[in-house]
């Protein structure tokens, strides 16, 4: 068995160095037990500082079962859904209490190319019912981005030389191994606060005989550790040691990224403008070698760029500054998004009041800070938004605060007053239109009556018919005397007699019952 397995610690008492941390984690695993959910946990920092270890532990001693998983892996939506998805939804089906989800590099995950893998990370610690622990080496990494607002961060330090030292020293004293004092304190400090690199290095060194020398110890090369990018800065900012700069110059960060580090902490640093403006100088030659060397792809132009950043910045100081200095990250990446986000917001607005107003979004574009003029005005702020159908968060674009929820409350009350006086004035109208009817039915059903009354207080006649009933109706009225003509006409004498004759024709009317003979039409018509 190798010596990393068999001395590992059994315990968390037994866990060496970050002593606060893992007090931090025993108690988010104790509050899990007393049924108070927590934030899943994402451990960061360099390799063989004992993340995992302490992962397997507090799962080992607080909780009932533990399942792991290497991002890095399985990278798919699917494998990580199948793997932890399910298991952090639900509870074991062996064990009672919680089961703890171990999910290891995921920093691992690329952020171009596995995609689907950090968005079923992301979903899984977001609806997780169990408690989930998760793991990374670098904790800039924009591949952890998005989980490291979904999660608690505890960052591990370096395990400190003395503490290293102690543990190889309980290791030589097992194994009955004789050591040189100061053999162990150069491995310990060679290690660079990696105490698994440490008893490895331990393990191979050891011969037969069971002795460490300083001889012994040469062999071993020094670890070639990456420094963190903070690492890097405060010691470009801080010192003016050549070796130093350089030895902190050996960092996984993309060169970009620095230069806006560094330009964002070079005047919370630097005191005189002299050498404010001198270390923006060197930036700027930075920038322009960097870009040479992407514009050409001779990356020997890296080398320049590197130069200028390190050195060049750190002896833009005249002195060193011993003073506490918070350095902070760069806000050139959140400003950019931020306008991209801003972007994508305009123009889903301008493309919804596009539509309304008939006019292009390019031209809304512009109009814009005449609706933030519209938009502080609450109630009109509230009809603008109803009449353009936009969201809360659209209508940020033209004011920074909501519109307040008793405006809404106003208007619908407005709105359902309006309906009720719409609907109270439908109601008369449609009264008033059947009593209309009512009393047109009125009148008709009366002069029906009336003609019918009539028509009964005539006397009887006996033997008679009704026609001759008819004709006493119409002798009540006025007669008027017409002159039967012949079927054939009478001969014209003269004119006079014509003008008679057709001015009678005229003047003799038609019999009410009389009706117009159709024509029927034949063959021989034509």
């Amino acid at each position: 068995m190798k010596w990393v397995e068999k001395y590992a610690p059994q315990s968390l008492a037994d866990v060496v160095g970050n002593g606060k941390i893992k007090d931090q984690i025993e108690t988010w695993a104790s509050r899990w037990l007393a049924g108070e959910a927590q934030k899943p946990l994402l451990l960061v920092g360099p390799p063989g500082v004992g993340k995992t270890t302490i992962a397997h532990l507090v799962g080992k001693e607080y909780f009932s079962e533990t399942i792991e998983v290497n991002a890095s892996d399985k990278r798919s939506y699917d494998l990580i859904q199948r793997t932890v998805g399910e298991s952090s939804k639900t509870r074991s089906l062996f064990h009672q209490g919680y089961k703890l989800i171990i999910i290891d590099e995921v920093d691992g995950i690329s952020g171009r190319h596995d995609r689907s893998g950090g968005r079923a990370i992301n979903e899984t610690i977001k609806t997780a019912k169990q408690p989930v622990i998760l793991m990374a080496n670098d904790p800039y990494s924009k591949n952890i981005a998005s989980i490291k607002n979904n999660s608690t961060v505890i960052k591990f330090t370096k395990i400190r030389s003395p503490s290293i030292n102690a543990q190889l020293r309980r290791i030589c004293q097992n194994e009955g191994i004789n050591f040189d004092p100061d053999a162990l304190m150069h491995l310990s400090r060679e290690s660079a606060g990696d105490l698994r690199s440490a008893i490895t290095s331990l393990e191979a060194i050891v011969d037969d005989e069971k002795s460490i020398t300083m001889d012994d110890v040469n062999v071993v090369k020094k670890k070639d550790t990456k420094n963190g990018i903070f690492d890097t800065l405060t010691i470009i900012l801080k010192s003016k040691n050549p070796q130093h700069i350089k030895e902190a110059m050996n960092t996984d960060a993309q060169p970009q990224f620095l230069i806006e580090l560094l330009a964002e902490n070079i005047p919370r640093e630097y005191e005189k403008p002299e050498e404010v403006a001198k270390a923006y100088d060197m930036i700027s030659l930075a920038d322009i070698n960097l870009g040479r060397a992407f514009r050409t792809q001779n990356y020997v132009y890296w080398k320049y760029a590197f130069l200028f950043m390190g050195r060049g910045v750190a002896n833009a100081k005249h002195e060193k500054y011993h003073k506490f200095g918070r350095f902070v990250n760069s806000t050139v990446y959140a400003r950019a998004s931020k306008a991209r986000k801003q972007n994508k917001l305009i123009d889903a607005v301008t493309q919804k009041m596009s539509v309304k107003l008939h006019t292009s979004p390019a031209q809304l574009k512009s109009q814009i800070p005449y609706y933030k003029e519209m938009f502080k005005d609450n109630e009109q702020a509230y009809d603008l938004k109803e009449y353009f159908k936009l969201t809360d968060d659209e209508v940020k674009l033209f004011r920074p605060r909501k519109i307040p929820a008793s405006i809404a409350k106003k208007r619908e009350k407005e709105l359902q007053k309006q309906q009720k006086m719409e609907v109270d004035e439908y109601k008369k109208q449609q009264e008033a239109k059947l009593q209309r009817d009512a009393s047109l039915n009125n009148f008709n059903i009366n002069e029906k009556q009336s003609v019918e009354a009539e028509v009964e207080d005539k006397p009887a006649v006996s033997g008679g018919n009704l026609l001759d009933l008819t004709d006493d109706i119409v002798d009540e009225k006025p007669v008027v005397k017409v002159e039967k003509t012949t079927t054939h006409k009478p001969e014209i004498k003269n004119s006079d007699n014509t003008k008679t004759a057709d001015k009678k024709e005229k003047t003799e009317p038609k019999k009410s019952d009389d009706k117009p003979k159709s024509k029927q039409t034949t063959l021989f018509d034509f």
